[in-house]
């Protein structure tokens, strides 16, 4: 137990001023709590106190509570106040001892503020192994020579106090009550005072645990925000990118056409097989920027509105009729419902994965695709079934990540899947790829029936 008086701060800061007056004049009868600057320096040179033997774990754990440099609980007011009631004493205080001083939060019978740690009789109090109740603080060799009780800064003669332990094992502080008399506690009243020093440590858990709630909810918030920019940066620079690049790929296209027309390159194999080159890799540039830019529209602000998906997904055979035809593959299509979704993000994961269906088939077999839902709980399960290549099951992850690729040797920009993820989070699903029976990959598209955008 400590004090010291202090000017009134600001509303709503914390007390750490420092004054050579500890107490308010409250008189035993031969002096003052008062006490001259000149006995303060002097008694704080000279003084000592005893520490934890798990002081440092203490201080770590005291920090993390942030008492001492946030505002003050408003809560621990009335909790000091309760305590002098029930105690029947005239002060009340509860103290957080850090490493060098004893830290007055909240008082009854005086203004909180900070004093040395050394002159603080909680100090004592902090690394006894059981509550401390000292009728005549004068016949007690832990305080007998303490400045409050020895009439140096004040003549304290009554002092009950109960450790603040966390739930952790580390004590903060003490909640405290004394009196300038000697006097008694009954044993309900130093339960209570028990009970009261418990309360306070539930007070600061619950300030402390809203204080990181606030810190993640502004965190979550901050991430959001960037994600929202981020997403804004990415559609605007594809976009940029599609308008710079396509507008002269498309011009390259048409000419590297021409030239296979022009007879003298017609009739000329290298010149044929470069122009060749020159196409193929013009179109390959122009499908990259085309996913490039799908990549970035995906999981952005979406349409939502009633879907047929049987009119979707033949809309998409119709669009990949030319590889359909050419690989000679069946793509079937059963009995699909209507969804509420973003019908032209849904035709770009629909598309993406008939195309990888179609790239991955087997050689020694027709390629066969199948379209087909199923519900489950509070959704649709939207699957694309082949019977190609597959994916081992350690790389099904892997594959949803951009520019991962399993087969090497088949073309793609590694980019599809990714997309195909980034529009079922946008729906509020989720994509997984599954081992179809008898060999092939079935991918799975879940989707709530109350859509609603993330």
């Amino acid at each position: 137990m400590s004090a010291r008086s202090a000017p009134q701060p600001h509303e709503g800061t914390r007390r750490v001023m420092r004054a050579s007056a500890p107490w308010p004049r409250v008189s035993h009868g031969k002096r003052s709590f008062d006490s001259t600057r000149q006995e303060r320096t002097a008694i704080v040179a000279k003084a000592s106190f005893p520490v934890t033997a798990d002081e440092p774990e203490r201080l770590r754990v005291l920090r993390r509570y942030g008492i001492l440099t946030a505002p003050v609980p408003p809560d621990l007011a009335s909790i000091v106040e309760l305590a002098s009631y029930v105690c029947q004493v005239p002060h009340s205080v509860i103290n957080i001892i850090s490493a060098e001083d004893a830290n007055l939060v909240a008082a009854v019978g005086f203004e909180p503020t900070v004093c040395a740690r050394g002159d603080s009789m909680c100090a004592v109090t902090l690394v006894e192994p059981a509550p401390v109740c000292v009728p005549d603080a004068r016949l007690d060799v832990r305080f007998a020579d303490n400045p409050y009780v020895s009439g140096v800064l004040g003549d304290i003669r009554f002092y009950a106090a109960s450790q603040l332990r966390t739930p952790e094992g580390p004590v903060l502080g003490t909640l405290c009550v004394f009196d300038t008399e000697v006097r008694r506690l009954t044993a309900s009243q130093r339960g209570a005072l028990d009970k009261l020093a418990g309360m306070v440590v539930d007070v600061l858990d619950l300030h402390r645990h809203q204080a990181l709630l606030h810190e993640a909810l502004q965190a979550a918030d901050e991430t959001r925000c960037e994600l929202e920019r981020s997403n804004r940066a990415l559609q605007q620079f594809a976009g940029q990118v599609s308008h710079d690049l396509k507008n002269p790929l498309t011009g390259v296209l048409g000419h590297a056409e021409n030239l296979i027309d022009i007879p003298a390159i017609a009739q000329d194999p290298d010149a044929s097989f470069c122009a060749q080159r020159v196409i193929g890799s013009a179109h390959r540039m122009h499908t990259m920027i085309e996913d490039v830019l799908a990549l970035a529209s995906a999981g952005g602000r979406l349409h939502l509105e009633p879907v047929d998906l049987n009119t979707l997904a033949h809309a998409v055979i119709e669009d990949l009729d030319s590889p359909i035809s050419t690989h000679g593959a069946r793509v079937t299509v059963e009995n699909l419902p209507i969804v509420i979704a973003d019908a032209t993000q849904l035709r770009v994961l629909l598309q993406n994965l008939v195309s990888n269906a179609l790239k991955f088939r087997r050689a020694d077999r027709p390629c066969q695709i199948v379209i087909a839902a199923g519900t489950q709980g509070h959704g649709w399960d939207i699957a694309v079934v082949d019977n190609g290549r597959g994916i081992p099951p350690q790389d099904r992850q892997r594959v949803m990540g951009l520019f991962t690729r399993v087969h090497p040797d088949v073309e793609g920009s590694g980019i599809g899947l990714a997309t195909c993820q980034r529009i079922a989070a946008a729906h509020g699903g989720a994509l997984r790829l599954e081992e179809t029976p008898g060999g092939g990959t079935t991918a799975v598209l879940t989707l709530p029936t109350d859509t609603t955008p993330n």
